[in-house]
């Protein structure tokens, strides 16, 4: 891979991954005291399942039985664990809910329950890191806000004014370093212990981590990005990409244009709440996963609760949108999706929606939010032109990293979980992308479903049996429009239960990450859309230009 980042053991060894040449001077230190605390917490765990494994004294059944009754009894825990230190826990929970491969049913289920959502730090941390950087805030800025435009589990941005100019300044907050590798440390650990066999992907995710610690890194991926967006003939004049501003970018600050507009995900709630569905405090990247993950009935086949790995009774996710949901949504059942198909039922339910949104604007005095699905295609569209055009793509294109521009293009902004792409993986994600555009539905084609079959074999996803089933089906499920067959209660888990992936390269899984968000994004707006179709122009160019 070329992409990766290197990786901190507890001694603070590493493993360099990227083979661009360049190296990453990082302080390897680690937080020990959160450290302890930490196995303070899951040090009685792992002596319960070593215990239960010496009282099982070898018999295979009894080895079973045992661990299936403590894997539902310590789920809860491990999640509660997660929420209790936040940061990287709670994103490796929630990477690790997404691979069933790397652990069991019940802690699938409850990881899936985890919010990304972090408050901001105060301003006088905020501060300190600034000042340590770039020196005086007085000095530099003619002004700064207090308040943080947004905040992540590492840093915050805040807007200022520099030089007569309106400016953003990302932040990293003190000390988080540390912590992080203080985390992901007792991860790699726990992972040793529990299944060593998953190692590998750890270290995949664990180095995709790493990268975000690293603002002069995404500092140059903002500077690519730009640079490729605004080429475009495209894209230049329908999407923004913020321009670094090298004079503020030092270290733990990243400097960069100040781009005006609400936030998508402030437009979605405004729609959401119109329609009558309470979000409440989820944030609008959770329910549009869930809604990807709901559709496609648990395209894993990790759930065995029979509800599609999530229900309004048991998910932390969106109880609320669940059961608030108006009745014009309900076009989208099963049974009429049955008799209409999927796509009619779905047009059928956002017409419906629109013409109640209007209706109830219009009785109080409003003017109904914009139409969002062109918007949407452009979203989606945009990240196919990123992957194979643009040095590197953003995998995280949730709500909150959107812009709604005043003068009708969309912004993009938070570049700290971009994946670099070099150009054998980006022909093998061309030729899965084609081979999937052209493909009838699962199950239609034998010789289709064995040319996806062969398509994500060569990315370098394999699995147990190599069944045809599973690997046509697999990444139809990641990248393809939502089939109404995928509906059918158990349909898709009977399929993925006959193999287990043992493989999964991390370009795919980014390229996966990323066609989930956008899918979950327009599935919440009743928008069915196959981010195979929308990307396979930019692939065959792509082909083309490259011979192929």
């Amino acid at each position: 891979m070329g992409n990766g980042l290197r990786c901190y053991d507890r001694d603070g060894k590493h493993s360099n991954g990227d083979s661009s040449g360049e190296t990453y001077a990082y302080n390897s230190r680690i937080d020990d005291l959160r450290f302890w605390k930490f196995w303070m917490k899951v040090g009685p765990i792992v002596v319960k399942y070593k215990w239960n494994m010496i009282l099982s004294q070898g018999d295979e059944r009894d080895e079973e039985q045992r661990l299936e009754k403590l894997h539902k009894e310590t789920a809860p825990k491990a999640r509660e664990i997660a929420e209790t230190f936040g940061g990287i826990f709670v994103k490796a929970g929630q990477a690790i809910s997404s691979r069933p491969e790397l652990a069991p049913a019940p802690f699938i289920t409850e990881l899936r329950k985890l919010q990304s959502e972090a408050p901001p730090t105060c301003w006088g941390s905020v501060r300190e890191s600034l000042e340590e950087e770039l020196g005086s805030v007085n000095k530099i800025f003619d002004s700064i806000e207090q308040d943080p435009l947004g905040s992540a589990s590492i840093g915050q941005a805040h807007r200022a004014t520099w030089q007569g100019r309106s400016v953003v300044v990302k932040v990293q907050y003190p000390g988080i370093a540390s912590k992080v590798r203080s985390d992901l440390s007792s991860i790699r650990i726990l992972c040793k212990i529990a299944n060593p066999d998953a190692l590998p992907v750890l270290d995949s995710i664990c180095e995709q981590f790493e990268k975000e610690l690293d603002y002069d890194l995404e500092h140059k991926a903002l500077a690519s990005l730009h640079e490729g967006i605004t080429a475009s003939p495209e894209f230049a004049s329908r999407v923004a990409v913020p321009a670094p501003i090298a004079e503020l970018s030092r270290g733990k600050v990243i400097g960069m244009e100040f781009l005006p507009g609400p936030k998508l995900e402030a437009a979605l709630r405004e729609r959401l709440a119109a329609l009558g569905i309470d979000v409440g405090s989820t944030s609008l990247k959770e329910f549009m996963m869930q809604q990807a993950r709901n559709a496609s009935a648990d395209e894993n086949g990790a759930s065995h609760n029979g509800t599609n790995g999530v229900s309004s009774d048991e998910s932390s996710g969106s109880p609320r949108a669940a059961q608030d949901r108006p009745k014009c949504m309900a076009t989208c059942g099963r049974g009429v999706v049955r008799l209409c198909g999927l796509d009619r039922s779905l047009r059928m339910a956002r017409k419906a929606s629109d013409a109640w949104l209007w209706l109830r604007c219009r009785s109080v005095g409003l003017a109904p939010p914009k139409d969002l699905g062109e918007i949407l295609r452009l979203v989606v569209r945009v990240h196919g032109y990123q992957m194979f055009f643009c040095p590197l793509f953003n995998a995280d294109p949730h709500p909150g990293n959107i812009l709604l521009l005043p003068d009708g293009r969309i912004g993009l902004i938070d570049f700290g979980f971009c994946t670099r792409l070099d150009d054998a993986e980006k022909r093998l994600l061309a030729k899965l992308f084609v081979v999937l555009a052209e493909s009838p539905s699962y199950g239609v084609s034998a010789e289709a479903d064995r040319q996806v079959m062969e398509a994500i074999l060569a990315c370098g996803v394999t699995t147990e049996n190599s069944s045809v089933e599973v690997l046509s089906l697999f990444p139809r499920l990641a990248f393809c429009k939502i089939e109404p067959k995928w509906l059918q209660k158990d349909y898709v888990k009977r399929i993925m239960i006959k193999d287990k992936v043992t493989d999964f390269p991390i370009f795919v899984l980014m390229a996966g990450r990323c066609a989930a968000l956008l899918r979950g994004l327009c599935f919440g707006l009743q928008e069915n859309v196959s981010c195979a179709e929308e990307w396979a122009p930019y692939a065959r160019r792509w082909l083309q230009e490259h011979g192929g």
